[in-house]
């Protein structure tokens, strides 16, 4: 399996950086896509609450996310995206500010309030106005650009746009990028290894983890339930636009505008029901169709109960 490895495949990810007794991966990796050198390296680090649950386990559509506390008090969020959020920054942006606030205490001034820092790895293009793939964000004045606080900082990675070139030449943080991107063969990871030895440990750690039955397992249910997933929600989409154009068609042919809002209503309906039923969260299946999540719910209350086994 190694050569055809998924490494942003939730099990073999948390395997990689979400295990204790491999932190030192993780310092590696959250350094080198922080570029931090010398005196400003995080040396140390503590798990906090992790959730590393399948794109679907139970029906259920979830993300990964590891998060950590550094030597300095430091927050650090690392999320996996494969599939595409088209709120990914708002999203985002909620999170770090629920990671911010989630340490300060009542009746605790401001002033014990941490740097907390987002890295979103995303397996998709989520910025069509750049080309680079990495991209940092900072609170700033508009006029001068200097920054007004150190506390906010969000890392977006969209993996596919990484250009390798010549492998010798990348940064630290562009090496970590290659290792994790699908441009990157594995070829060229093993002359990344040559020049990064949390690298060359890293890929260690992938025979290991191919060797694990159990491991392996979890790995392989969990390709599927993402294949099923971007599969599901192709069809999803191409349901959604072929029944929308019909009932345009449908509308115009018989001249009735009412008739054409009933059918794209139903058609919605029936795409939201399809969408539950696959166990997809209110929110998501809202931001999908673009509706309130109100509308969702109602939705979802007015649906049959299922049959008594």
């Amino acid at each position: 399996m190694a050569q055809q490895l998924n490494r942003l495949n939730d099990v073999f990810f948390k395997y990689l950086l979400g295990d204790a007794k491999k932190k030192f991966l993780t310092l590696s990796f959250i350094n080198g896509i922080l570029n931090r050198t010398d005196d400003t390296l995080f040396t140390d680090l503590e798990f906090l609450d992790k959730e590393m649950t399948p794109i679907m386990q139970d029906g259920k559509v979830s993300v990964l996310d590891i998060r950590a506390k550094m030597n300095d008090g430091t927050q650090v969020n690392i999320e996996v995206q494969v599939c595409k959020d088209p709120d990914m920054a708002r999203r985002s942006l909620y999170y770090w500010a629920k990671m911010y606030g989630s340490e300060l205490r009542e009746g605790e001034p401001y002033d014990k309030l941490m740097p907390a820092i987002s890295i979103n790895l995303m397996d998709f293009n989520a910025f069509a106005q750049y080309t680079a793939c990495h991209h940092s964000y900072h609170i700033c004045n508009d006029e001068t650009k200097d920054i007004l606080i150190d506390d906010l900082e969000m890392h977006f990675i969209e993996l596919e746009k990484i250009r390798i070139g010549d492998i010798r030449k990348l940064r630290k943080s562009e090496r970590w990028i290659a290792y994790f991107s699908h441009q990157c063969s594995d070829e060229e990871r093993e002359v990344l290894a040559m020049s990064e030895p949390a690298i060359k440990e890293a890929m260690k750690c992938e025979m290991y983890f191919t060797q694990d039955e159990k491991l392996r397992r979890k790995y392989e249910i969990q390709e599927k339930a993402r294949r099923d997933y971007i599969s599901m929600m192709h069809n999803i989409e191409k349901s959604r636009t072929e029944g929308w154009q019909k009932g345009l068609e449908e509308g115009r042919a018989e001249g009735r505008e009412e008739g054409r809002l009933e059918e794209r209503k139903r058609f919605t309906e029936q795409t939201v029901a399809t969408m539950l039923q696959e166990g997809l969260s209110h929110e998501l299946i809202a931001r999908i169709m673009n509706l309130p999540v109100e509308t969702i719910q109602a939705i979802a209350a007015a649906q049959p109960a299922p049959a008594a086994e």
